[in-house]
């Protein structure tokens, strides 16, 4: 890597009142606690390294490398400073500086996108990435990558430089439109009760990207129209060579970007969309317009959910199983596009007739024995889940009461620790209200009590009641999850403990039999009650 300087050169002492901060340095960070060091360091010794500037009026000079120490002298309230005066035009100038920041030890990503955005931004020379790249001894993706942090809104930029972000947060935010960032940018943090107050905890990357991708990122993969059309939005050209595709923009989104075909850019993406539905509607008149929600459509031409039957015709007219309505035609089938949803601009075949004894005949009123019988059949359904998850929580009891303590107070509370922390919230308030460490329905119950009734549990806990704790915690998630009969962990854990689950039904089924009995006989007697008050009143 060589340093463009010009030919010429003077080493001289410069009044501190003639020298200012160059605009175009990208340094933006400086360490107050350091600069009072180096000040104090002024005074003792003096300034040992020249400041590097150039002339820009009379009397007045531009500091090219060195701001850091002009500062300090200025805190030190120094009179002036040794500097090296050079002839540099603009660009050299700005080339210096970048080289200048980027072999700075500690330099902030974003004060290298700063630089290398001010190196790309000249008018000559003129460069482009690779020539950068080649200069600064970085990979093109790098510089790519680095460039784009400089697309980040301000108040994002300064929550960067201020650390409250990492380069990657930063990086996969730059890479969206600025309307978007701010959404981003809440989401890379989730808000916790902390020390009395709520704190803001910035989340991992990953979790970060996979919102970026579910919320913002949006599929090309089967869009309606021709990605390789241009002329659909002139103003935004075709999407084949969009660098706000993540297939195009490798040196930007990776090689990964081009295994999920995705736009960053979701006003121009509904843009498209938008103009390829009118574009059809316009070339086929009967095109039927429908909607995917079941309300009503600002457009009274558009058919909301409920009027129509998407159809899904058989291929073949010998099928294996009868078909479906759906998938059989009938004389009122109409083609029609989707002006809405996910699958808006996509082409289908409907039918729309409400007479059509083939697609419509089931939509009548339902049969109230049949909502009846289905009513009960649901309640002996939920009845008989209550009753064998009740049986899983008896034997996980009968399983933890055999269990030994063979290790350490202090390696037991690591372990248990450990596991809570790889816990669901769903499962840490189960194990809280089993161990009576908190009260309350499930909307009255908050996290941070949950997490401090599980903290109590544990400071209370022995050795011997800490080692059936780890048990409990690895064999709840089977006490909601697995059926009657299912052989899983806690079942394997019942036989080699010799618990006898036969046994713990058994007392279970009875315990749910008295109790519906109980029921019965009370509402019979509310029954009989008003009976009488009738008679009476009668």
């Amino acid at each position: 890597m060589s340093k463009t300087v010009a030919v010429t050169s003077e080493y001289r002492n410069l009044p501190i009142a003639q020298l200012q901060e160059s605009s175009t340095n990208p340094r933006r960070r400086f360490d107050e606690h350091s600069l009072n060091e180096l000040a104090a360091s002024f005074k003792s010794q003096g300034v040992l390294q020249p400041l590097l500037v150039r002339a820009i009026a009379d009397d007045k000079y531009e500091v090219i490398a060195g701001a850091r120490r002009l500062r300090a002298a200025k805190l030190a309230e120094l009179a002036d400073v040794p500097v090296r005066v050079v002839a540099l035009s603009d660009s050299d100038c700005v080339i210096a500086q970048l080289i200048e920041n980027i072999q700075r030890e500690g330099v902030h990503p974003m004060e290298e996108a700063l630089a290398f955005d001010a190196l790309l931004r000249l008018e000559s020379p003129r460069y482009d990435i690779a020539a950068v790249a080649q200069k600064a001894g970085k990979s093109p993706a790098f510089v790519a990558q680095r460039q784009r942090l400089v697309e980040l809104i301000p108040s994002i930029a300064e929550a960067f430089l201020a650390d409250q972000i990492g380069v990657g947060h930063a990086l996969e935010i730059a890479k969206l439109p600025q309307a978007q960032q701010e959404k981003a940018f809440d989401a890379a943090f989730r808000t916790v009760w902390n020390g009395g107050k709520d704190t803001r905890v910035l989340l991992p990357l990953r979790d970060l990207i996979a919102w970026i991708e579910q919320n913002i990122l949006l599929s090309l993969d089967s869009v309606p129209f021709d990605k390789n059309d241009a002329m659909l939005v002139s103003e935004a050209g075709s999407c084949a060579e969009c660098p706000k595709r993540t297939g195009f923009n490798t040196l930007l989104f990776g090689e990964l970007g081009s295994q999920h075909d995705q736009c960053s850019d979701a006003a121009c993406y509904n843009n498209k969309l938008t103009k390829f539905v009118e574009q059809q509607i316009a070339e086929k008149p009967k095109l039927v317009q429908i909607a995917t929600n079941h309300g009503t459509h600002g457009d009274s031409s558009v058919l909301p959910r409920n009027r129509y039957v998407a159809l899904q015709l058989a291929k073949t007219a010998k099928a294996k199983r009868p078909l479906s309505p759906c998938q059989k035609p009938c004389k009122h089938m109409a083609e029609a596009i989707v002006v809405d949803g996910a699958e808006r601009g996509h082409i289908a075949k409907i039918c729309a007739e409400p007479s059509c004894t083939v697609h419509f005949a089931d939509r009548r009123a339902p049969d109230p024995a049949q909502q009846a019988k289905e009513r009960e059949q649901r309640r002996k359904e939920l009845e008989k889940q209550k009753l064998e998850t009740t049986v899983r929580h008896r034997t996980l009891a009968e399983v933890l009461k055999k269990v030994s303590s063979p290790l350490e107070r202090a390696d037991l509370a690591l372990v248990a620790n450990a596991m809570l922390d790889r816990a669901e919230p769903l499962r840490r308030e189960t194990l809280a209200r089993r161990h009576k460490m908190v009260d309350g329905t499930a909307s009255e119950v908050t996290y941070p009590q949950v997490q401090k009734g599980l903290a109590r549990l544990l400071r209370q806990l022995d050795e011997s009641s800490l080692s059936k704790l780890i048990v409990e915690i690895a064999l709840l998630g089977n006490v909601e999850s697995a059926a009657q009969g299912e052989t899983d962990a806690l079942t394997a854990a019942a036989k080699r403990h010799r618990v006898d689950v036969a046994k713990v039904r058994q007392a279970v089924t009875a315990e749910f039999a008295a109790r519906q009995a109980k029921a019965t006989a009370k509402q019979k007697q509310a029954v009989k009650k008003t009976i009488t008050k009738d008679r009476k009143a009668a």
